[in-house]
């Protein structure tokens, strides 16, 4: 059952980890994670490029712990929250084990060469584009070039949202990718330690949010607290308009 207009992965990290290592030895696809960020860009600001790359992703998985118990009360059914983070780190141990190629497109030089030191079976192909890139064609071009140019079994976008989607998107409408791409935010500077992740203690108590807003205070606040304001109409527009179809329902 779709939410929030997304139809959502319900199995476990584990599973998913073995449904990733198959797609990754065929045609490219992408995997976009669903976060209280993305449903309110989707939801409230209509945001068409990031639309579309829902539409076409091979999975889209529920990324927030916060929004997990309002999904499955929905009826999302889903297992368990897979974070991107928590799954890049899987992926990239797979990749290890099996002395994969990556494709990075995003990240700073100094945090690949921490990936360097810590994944060293791994070969790494690294672009970094210019900030700004997206809205320049010619930047986005060459991104896509190099992923299609560059054959991986991952290609993991770090680029921040929309930006990585929208590219991850336009890699597929090209044509002749392989590997499966994952749209990974500031995963790799949590591998690197560049930016410190929160203790496991405190990602089960769904407070992540919480320390990666006093990791960094200014970047991160003001868009946390306006997406926290902006989701509770979303989601109890969402409740209402499930209990209006149950009625409905019953009715007929």
């Amino acid at each position: 059952m779709k939410v929030f207009g997304i139809d959502l992965y319900t199995g476990t990290l584990n599973e998913f980890i073995k449904e990733l290592d198959v797609l990754s030895a065929g045609p490219y696809g992408y995997v976009v994670t669903a976060n209280v960020n993305h449903v309110v860009m989707l939801e409230h600001d209509r945001h068409q490029g990031l639309i579309a790359a829902y539409d076409q992703a091979a999975y889209r998985i529920c990324d927030s712990r916060i929004l997990l118990p309002w999904m499955n009360r929905l009826g999302a059914n889903i297992s368990e929250v897979i974070p991107g983070s928590t799954l890049t780190v899987a992926m990239l141990d797979v990749a290890q084990q099996n002395a994969w190629s990556i494709t990075v497109i995003g990240c700073e030089d100094d945090v690949m060469e921490s990936l360097h030191a810590k994944y060293p079976a791994v070969r790494f192909n690294h672009y970094n584009p210019p900030m700004g890139f997206i809205k320049q064609p010619a930047e986005v071009e060459k991104a896509v070039d190099f992923v299609v140019a560059n054959p991986a079994r991952l290609i993991i976008f770090s680029v921040g949202a929309p930006r990585q989607e929208e590219l991850a998107l336009k890699v597929l409408q090209r044509g002749g990718a392989v590997g499966v791409g994952l749209c990974a935010g500031a995963s790799l500077n949590f591998v690197a330690g560049k930016v410190k992740r929160a203790p496991e203690w405190v990602q089960k108590l769904s407070l992540e949010w919480a320390h990666r807003i006093l990791s960094e205070p200014q970047r991160l606040a003001k868009r946390y607290i306006v997406d926290l304001y902006r989701i509770i109409p979303i989601v109890l527009r969402e409740m209402s308009s499930r209990r209006r179809g149950d009625h409905d329902r019953q009715e007929s």
